[in-house]
C-alpha cells in the first residue's frame, strides 16, 4: 500500500459513469457461489444485504449536503454518486431474487437495520457527523474492494455473482475520493473525521458479523469446526483480511490521509473493460452515463441532476 500522494485536482475526478448492471442472475445458483468457500460466500450475501438500505443512506445523506457545496466539480462528483450508488442497490435486490429462491431468509434483518440503524442515525446525528460516517464506510468499501480484486478472491465464482461484486467493487474505487472530498469542503477538521469513523467502523462490522453468521446459521454450517478454519484462512493464513483490515482503517484516521494516495484505479478499469466487452456484456451505462456527465455538459444543472 502506496503512501505517496496522487493528484487529487477536482477536475480529474468528476469522470465517473454510472452503470446497469444487465447480466442475468440464474435463480438455480448454488448457495456456495464460491465453490468451496461458505464463508466468503456468507461474508459477501451478507454485505450484499445491506447495500441497497447503506445506498440509501449515503445518497440522502449527500443530497442534504449539496446545498451547502459551492465547488462545482465537487458537485458534479455526487451528482455521479448518487447515480452510480443508485444502480448498486439495484443490482443487489436482483441478487436478494436468488437469496430468496435459495430459500434463504434475511428480509427481516434487512428491514430492522434499515430502521434501527440508518434512520435512526439520521434523525439523531448531526449532517456533518453523518457525512463523516459515510466518508468512513466509503474507505471500508474502498479498501474491500482493493483487497478482493487485487488477491482476486472471487476467481472461481459463479459468473453472474461475481460479476455483481466485482462491478460493485471496481465502482467504489472509482468514487471512493467522493464523500471524502465533501466532507473535506463541509467540515475538514480531522476531530469530525475521527468521530465519524468511531460511529461508522464499530456499527458496519457489527452488521456485517451479524448477517454473516445467520447465512451460515442457515447453511447448517455455524457450528463446524471446518467453518472456523475457513475463518482462519480468509482472516490470517491466505487472504490476511485481518491484519490488512487494520492498516487499512489505521491509514485512513492518519492526518494526512487522501483516499487517492492508494492507486488502484487499474484494477477498477481492467473490471470495467472485462464486463463491458464481448462476449459477456453485462454492464452498459446508463442514461446519465450515456451524457457523459460533467461541467461541460451544455444546460446541465448538478443540483437538478441529483435529484
Amino acid at each position: 500500500m502506496t503512501s505517496t500522494p496522487t493528484n487529487t485536482s477536482p477536475s480529474l475526478m468528476t469522470t465517473l459513469t454510472p452503470r446497469q448492471f444487465v447480466a442475468p442472475l440464474a435463480q438455480d445458483t448454488p448457495r456456495q457461489w464460491l465453490p468451496g468457500n461458505p464463508v466468503v460466500s456468507a461474508i459477501l450475501n451478507a454485505y450484499s444485504v445491506l447495500v441497497p438500505a447503506n445506498e440509501n443512506f449515503y445518497i440522502r445523506t449527500l443530497k442534504a449536503c449539496m446545498p451547502r457545496v459551492h465547488e462545482v466539480n465537487t458537485r458534479w462528483m455526487i451528482v455521479n454518486f448518487v447515480h452510480q450508488e443508485a444502480q448498486h442497490g439495484v443490482g443487489h435486490r436482483q441478487h436478494w431474487s436468488v437469496l430468496d429462491a435459495q430459500g434463504y431468509r434475511f428480509r427481516r434483518f434487512e428491514k430492522w437495520v434499515d430502521i434501527l440503524t440508518f434512520k435512526t442515525v439520521e434523525r439523531i446525528v448531526p449532517l456533518h457527523l453523518r457525512l463523516s460516517a459515510v466518508s468512513c464506510i466509503e474507505h471500508i468499501n474502498a479498501y474491500l474492494a482493493y483487497e478482493f480484486l487485487q488477491q482476486n478472491i472471487l476467481e472461481s465464482a459463479h459468473p453472474s455473482t461475481r460479476a455483481l461484486f466485482e462491478w460493485h467493487f471496481a465502482e467504489e474505487i472509482e468514487h471512493k475520493h467522493v464523500t471524502y472530498e465533501v466532507l473535506r469542503e463541509l467540515a475538514g477538521g480531522y476531530l469530525v473525521r475521527l468521530l465519524g469513523a468511531l460511529l461508522a467502523a464499530p456499527i458496519f462490522y457489527l452488521l456485517m458479523t451479524i448477517g454473516t453468521l445467520k447465512f451460515l446459521r442457515q447453511d447448517g454450517l455455524l457450528f463446524k469446526a471446518a467453518t472456523w478454519r475457513q475463518f482462519g484462512t480468509h482472516l490470517w493464513r491466505a487472504n490476511h483480511m485481518a491484519l490488512r483490515t487494520l492498516r487499512h482503517l489505521w491509514n485512513y484516521l492518519r492526518p494526512g490521509f487522501h483516499p487517492n494516495q492508494l492507486d488502484d484505479r487499474a484494477l477498477a478499469r481492467r473490471v470495467i473493460e472485462r464486463y463491458s466487452t464481448a462476449p459477456s456484456i453485462w454492464l452498459q451505462p446508463t442514461a446519465r452515463g450515456k451524457q457523459q456527465a460533467g461541467p461541460a455538459v451544455s444546460g446541465a444543472n448538478p443540483g437538478r441532476d441529483a435529484a
